[in-house]
């Protein structure tokens, strides 16, 4: 999220004092699925510091949504495959963010907040965040905690307005290692409770020595929490003129979920002005306690087939390029490709009715620093 926010912003601190770092861009983000869903997302996004001691962020963005999408698992042809809406989707989603952060000393403060909707989905987030710089900044410890609001609704269902409310703890720790290394880890824990079924999934099963077919909602716990830690390594080597980008993150939760994803990325500086980074990422998970393809007998309260409930697994290879222009200004260009499929989860076993995804996405930016 990135925002026209940052306008009226920049221009109520410039008042108070005159920007002494600021920083303005636009950026749009294509996103195809092959045969299901298209998204096209405008950004625009600023950051400006007052008098040393004061930085404001904001950020607007609108989220163009098309296409199809799945409705629900039937095993008619004999086992459980996904079966796509036969109307296309269309949906607008509009957001926004700002963060205010003050400075005392090695000490930073910052508050936040967030607000999204569309049709059928509303939220605000609130947070606040501390920093730390110890040990002559070579240490940054960071606090944060945040809370949202969200309201689901249906557009097949124009009764439904249910709630979810949502607490986030972050602990995290920058350590530079040396002039050349810093390696940056990070806990976030969240804890929701409220609605989390999905009202447009729906799962069809036929049994052999039934007639009549059984057709169940999608019925999930009414509570999350969740816990994931975040690894990051940056390691430059001077001889290659080049930057080792390395990602870890591990995630579970209360629904069963274990997931990993693994990204390594190496940044090549061509020159002083370009900069060329192809990256790779791999991800896995397991299935959540109460994913089926199938609905069992009995059948029980709780059950989604939803398959990104599912196990399975992801690559994705991209390529970004980088260009610093004369006078402040950067162009940067991101072209990527997503393969999700049931054989690519680690050590196999992936869920027997999940639809291999496919999708090629790009990011275009275009930003400038005064």
């Amino acid at each position: 999220m990135q925002a026209a926010l940052a306008l009226p912003i920049l221009a109520v601190c410039a008042k108070a004092g005159a920007a002494e770092v600021g920083e303005i861009g636009i950026s749009t983000l294509g996103y195809k699925e092959r045969g299901l869903m298209r998204v096209i997302e405008p950004v625009l996004w600023g950051r400006a510091q007052i008098a040393e001691v004061w930085e404001v962020q904001a950020s607007a963005a609108v989220d163009i949504i098309t296409g199809a999408s799945p409705e629900l698992v039937t095993n008619v042809s004999g086992r459980p495959v996904q079966s796509i809406t036969g109307a296309s989707v269309v949906d607008h989603r509009t957001t926004g963010d700002i963060k205010v952060t003050r400075r005392f000393g090695d000490l930073a403060l910052s508050a936040s907040h967030a607000q999204s909707n569309e049709e059928d989905y509303h939220s605000k987030a609130y947070g606040l965040e501390g920093r730390v710089d110890l040990d002559r900044k070579r240490t940054t410890l960071t606090a944060g905690l945040g809370h949202s609001d969200d309201h689901v609704g249906s557009s097949i269902d124009p009764t439904l307005d249910a709630a979810r409310r949502t607490n986030e703890y972050l602990f995290g720790v920058t350590q530079v290692l040396s002039p050349l290394a810093v390696v940056q880890s990070s806990l976030a824990v969240s804890r929701g409770k409220g609605w989390y079924n999905d009202p447009y999934k729906l799962t069809l099963t036929f049994y052999p020595d039934q007639a009549i077919p059984v057709l169940a909602g999608d019925r999930r716990p009414d509570h999350r929490d969740t816990v994931s830690w975040l690894t990051r390594l940056r390691r430059h080597f001077p001889q290659a003129n080049g930057t080792l980008q390395a990602d870890y993150r591990y995630f579970r939760d209360d629904w069963g979920i274990r997931a990993h994803t693994l990204e390594v990325a190496w940044q090549q500086d061509v020159g002083e002005r370009f900069a060329v980074r192809p990256a790779l990422r791999y991800y896995t998970q397991g299935a959540a306690d109460f994913y089926s393809p199938v609905v069992p007998r009995p059948q029980p309260e709780i059950l989604s087939s939803d398959q990104r409930l599912g196990a399975f697994g992801g690559l994705s290879p991209s390529l970004r390029v980088t260009a610093r222009l004369e006078g402040g200004l950067v162009v940067e260009a991101t072209a990527g490709y997503v393969v999700d499929s049931r054989s690519l989860r680690l050590g196999g076993g992936g869920s027997e009715a999940f639809e291999t995804l496919r999708a090629a996405y790009g990011l275009v930016s275009v930003s400038h620093t005064f």
